[in-house]
């Protein structure tokens, strides 16, 4: 079973994939699935994916008798989390595969089965998300070295009376020169709105994945390809 979650304020969307090839799986693939079900189902969720159970009757909500132990599992299971499964019409030829849960019923509307998507021989599933999220704007500030007044900078720092730094420890010193710089910096350095690292990412990606997607990046690039000789 492959998933990958991301979450949006309270809502946790997560898309999953269950292989029914048990040799690479396991034969534990639907007990992990109706597991990691449970623990979420408690939580404002949106799930979707190819789950490959066809066996499943969604549009009357049961499992014949012939079905899959493990159709009738995970049946079992949607049934006791309490969540709402949203397509009902064949994803895949005539099997349906392909769904999308949630905790609240209301929160989907609009589920349609499309076309398929190039090669792909299951057809997309569309629908509209009904959900309420605050935005906000972060006005992050910082200093605009460009634009500052380096003269007046400049004038200031040579009509200081450096002799009386002599009579100051070393701790002292470098605690009022600092000071001293500080207050040069706020007087003649200008402040421009910046975002964070200078880089906008997506509100869904979180810190670790955006460092592991910029260390890939900068990992990429420091590779060097060697060019193959045919003899």
């Amino acid at each position: 079973m492959d998933h990958v979650f991301c979450q949006i304020q309270d809502l946790i969307i997560g898309v999953i994939y269950r292989s029914s090839n048990y040799d690479i799986v396991g034969n534990d693939n639907n007990s992990k699935l109706c597991h990691l079900l449970a623990d979420i189902s408690n939580k404002h969720c949106l799930l979707m994916g190819d789950f490959n159970y066809p066996d499943i009757d969604w549009n009357n909500s049961h499992t014949p008798d012939n079905a899959s132990i493990e159709c009738k599992e995970f049946f079992q299971c949607i049934e006791d989390c309490f969540l709402t499964q949203h397509v009902v019409t064949p994803t895949r030829g005539e099997s349906l595969l392909d769904l999308v849960f949630t905790c609240e019923p209301d929160i989907i509307s609009h589920s349609e089965v499309i076309e398929n998507l190039g090669t792909s021989d299951h057809n997309m599933v569309t629908f509209q998300l009904h959900h309420d999220c605050q935005v906000f704007e972060t006005k992050r500030q910082c200093r605009d070295y460009f634009r500052g007044d380096y003269s007046a900078i400049k004038k200031e720092l040579c009509s200081m009376d450096w002799d009386k730094f002599k009579s100051y420890d070393t701790i002292t010193c470098w605690y009022k020169l600092k000071e001293l710089l500080l207050g040069l910096e706020e007087k003649f350095i200008p402040m421009r709105k910046c975002s964070k690292n200078g880089v906008k990412k997506p509100v869904w990606m979180t810190q670790k994945l955006y460092d592991i997607q910029r260390r890939s990046t900068v990992s990429l690039r420091n590779v060097s390809v060697e060019p193959i000789l045919l003899s």
